[in-house]
């Protein structure tokens, strides 16, 4: 149905007097003006010399506009204007030119439109965006916008948002951009007019809108979030005022002040302002980061339902590497290169509105890292006159430095090694007790990574040398010294490899006797496992012989007869 407009009658008396081509452009404005998006208005304060025609020509995109003004002004004599008057003129009348935004940061997945029309593809540093342009950034996508009045929009992860105006008006100086949030987070810092600023810029008016709700502000902080599960549009404001009013109204707007936040439902209704949420605690957060994994760990803050967190390499988030969404106060961060960076942390309420931040300074420096020990293990135990240590090797690695302390602080080392060149280093001479060990890896030009976990292990004393074993004439008895509580795995065999034992044996103390063997070489072995589950190394193989028997008389089971003077020897 076309739009129906009321116009008084007294107007269409001096309709009647205009020229056709004059009501023509009159309702031509009119309809301008009505299909125009809501904006604010310009308001011109007249001079002398003034008149609607003259202004009209003087600042309006098409000077024919001038009726449309008279209507918005509800003027009785559009050829009567007086000093000091108040004329309030629509901005998208004004004669303007584009601005384009810049392209400032782009980290991750992004991909956007670079303006009207314009197919999408891979957003790239440096570009910029015009109005009807459209920006998607992904899981791990982050875009910064730069606008001419150094303003900047800072899009969040998993964010779909549009330029729907970025218009300069020179002739009034007015800057004005307008963003609209179709799902996800933005955050806005725009910059405040100076009164001393000799610039053609006077003013700027920048909003962000979303299906629910307009956010217009003139210099302030604040952020908005346009959540497609919930259909609910969320504001914050930082610092300065913003104006929240229900997207399709124009009364009703409330304003909120910086430390404020509100919420638009569904229905578009616009929340009372709502207090944020204190800045969380993070005094107490390590300065220097030495893992891949970092890991942040928050004291719980009163109120908060979860955590939002941002890590960027500039002291003004414009750089965003990475977010953190964290339902606790343990914030984990990967995949960031070692540097410089900051922290940015903020609780989240039970409405869904992000509170105050709190910003930490810190470094990376995790690479390269340190390699995976494997012997001795963490709280291991070791039996053996000198210690042998294990690790994997690093591929960034060309050398390492381990370190062996009587202290897990190591101000008492007992080893240290700085250029160990392979996966293993002995140490010996160590005195029997427990030790911590740690190790680090270093690049071919000396950059030294961090140390890796601190291990600690025991050493005790290497098991005891079996005594020589005592060869009977039916069989053999070892005996060796052991530990109360200890079990013992015990070979025989006829190589010194043990490769194909002859006897195995686990038992619960440190003796066997086993019927005497054939003539000739042998070897034993023993090991020991301690009550808690350690197991120990064997022993060095211990070599005897088995001689051949004594000429005797031989029983029916063929053993030695023997009397009270010894063996009964056979008769020759």
């Amino acid at each position: 149905m076309p739009t129906q407009v009321s116009v008084p009658r007294r107007t269409l008396k001096r309709l009647y007097r205009l020229p056709v081509l004059g009501l023509l452009l009159f309702a031509q404005a009119v309809t301008a003006v009505m299909a125009a998006a809501p904006a604010e208005d310009y308001v011109y304060q007249v001079v002398k010399g003034d008149t609607v025609i003259g202004l009209s020509a003087r600042l309006l995109n098409k000077p024919a506009d001038w009726a449309a003004i008279v209507r918005h002004n509800r003027m009785r004599n559009a050829n009567l204007v007086l000093p000091g008057q108040e004329l309030r003129i629509p901005l998208p009348l004004l004669n303007s030119k584009l601005e384009p935004v810049t392209v400032t940061h782009v980290q991750g997945d992004v991909k956007a439109s670079t303006g009207a029309g314009a197919p999408s593809s891979v957003l790239a540093l440096g570009a910029t965006l015009a109005e009807g342009a459209q920006v998607v950034t992904g899981k791990d996508g982050y875009v910064t916008l730069k606008l001419r009045d150094g303003s900047v929009v800072r899009v969040q992860s998993g964010t779909e948002m549009q330029v729907e105006r970025q218009r300069n008006y020179p002739d009034v100086g007015i800057l004005e951009s307008v963003m609209r949030v179709i799902s996800g987070r933005v955050e806005s810092l725009v910059q405040k007019f100076r009164s001393g600023d000799t610039r053609e810029t006077k003013q700027t008016r920048h909003s962000i809108n979303t299906q629910l709700a307009n956010l217009a502000v003139r210099g302030t902080e604040f952020r908005v979030t346009m959540d497609p599960k919930t259909t609910e549009t969320r504001g914050e404001v930082l610092s300065g005022a913003v104006a929240v009013v229900a997207d399709g109204s124009s009364a009703g707007a409330k304003r909120l002040d910086g430390g404020f936040g509100s919420l638009v439902d569904a229905n578009k209704t616009v929340s009372d302002p709502v207090a944020l949420l204190a800045a969380p605690d993070v005094a107490q957060l390590a300065n220097l980061q030495e893992r891949t994994l970092l890991r942040f760990r928050l004291p719980a803050l009163d109120g908060a339902r979860g955590y939002r967190a941002q890590v960027a390499r500039d002291a003004e988030f414009n750089a965003v590497v990475a977010e953190i969404v964290s339902p606790s106060p343990e914030l984990r961060v990967t995949n960031i290169d070692d540097g410089g960076y900051y922290l940015r942390v903020r609780g989240v309420d039970a409405r869904g509105l992000v509170g105050r931040d709190a910003t930490h300074a810190f470094k990376l420096k995790a690479r390269p890292e340190p390699p995976a020990v494997s012997s001795p293990a963490p709280k291991g135990k070791v039996r053996a006159l000198e210690v042998e240590f294990k690790w994997a090797e690093n591929t960034e690695a060309a050398t390492y430095h381990i370190q062996v302390a009587k202290d897990a602080a190591f101000k008492s080392l007992v080893f240290e090694d700085k250029g160990v060149k392979g996966p293993q280093a002995v140490a010996g001479k160590l005195a029997l007790g427990e030790y911590f060990w740690r190790i680090a890896s270093l690049r071919k030009d000396g950059d030294r990574g961090p140390y890796g976990d601190v291990a600690s292990f025991g050493l005790f004393a290497p098991p005891a040398q079996p005594e020589p074993p005592k060869v009977g004439d039916g069989d053999i008895s070892f005996r060796w010294a052991g530990e109360t509580g200890q079990k013992f795995d015990f070979q025989l065999a006829a190589d010194a490899k043990f490769s194909q034992p002859i006897v195995t044996r686990t038992l619960d103390k440190p003796e066997i006797d086993l019927p005497r063997p054939k003539p000739g070489e042998y070897f034993m072995r023993y090991r020991a496992t301690d009550p808690d589950g350690f197991v120990g190394p064997y022993t060095a193989a211990q070599k005897f012989s088995v001689p051949l028997p004594p000429p005797c008389l031989r029983d029916s089971e063929g053993r030695c007869v023997s009397s009270t003077f010894g063996l009964v020897a056979p008769l020759n």
